[in-house]
């Protein structure tokens, strides 16, 4: 695993190297914020964009010990956005109840999950539900809709 520095940088943390992962982590970067992403698959790093100059940690978001390597006791903000609700909210009540991280995002599919997520101050975000809202809008604005 890499060494991550311990700068006095408010640490943005990205757990998944997905799609969505791996875009957050790059526009992150590109706003000149302490990134690290961290996934199973080192193969999810080929998402990320060219000048991306944050960290890679190729492990389980899961695990404490990985966690800890990429710093979640620094961590400002935690953004769970694996391939898996479950996997989310996992990993959002660790950083949430055990390392305290003040600002917790969770990526889900499913409605389902989302009391647990908010019991403990867990932003949930919704792509699908994004996607309406952002048609919704856009027909809004042609008059195609009241």
């Amino acid at each position: 695993m890499q060494e991550i520095k311990n700068t006095k940088k408010e640490l943005y943390m990205i757990a998944g190297g997905s799609r969505l992962g791996a875009n957050i982590a790059s526009f992150l970067s590109k706003k000149n914020k302490d990134v690290v992403i961290i996934d199973l698959n080192p193969n999810a790093f080929k998402k990320l964009h060219p000048d991306y100059s944050g960290y890679t940690i190729a492990g389980d978001a899961v695990d404490i010990s990985a966690l800890e390597e990429a710093g979640i006791k620094r961590a400002y903000v935690l953004i769970a956005s694996t391939d898996d609700d479950n996997t989310n909210i996992m990993i959002s009540q660790l950083a949430r109840i055990v390392y305290d991280v003040p600002n917790v995002i969770a990526r889900l599919y499913s409605t389902d999950l989302e009391e647990i997520a908010s019991e403990n101050d867990v932003k949930v975000i919704y792509p699908y539900k994004l996607s309406i809202e952002t048609i919704e809008n856009f027909l809004k604005d042609r008059g195609c809709l009241k």
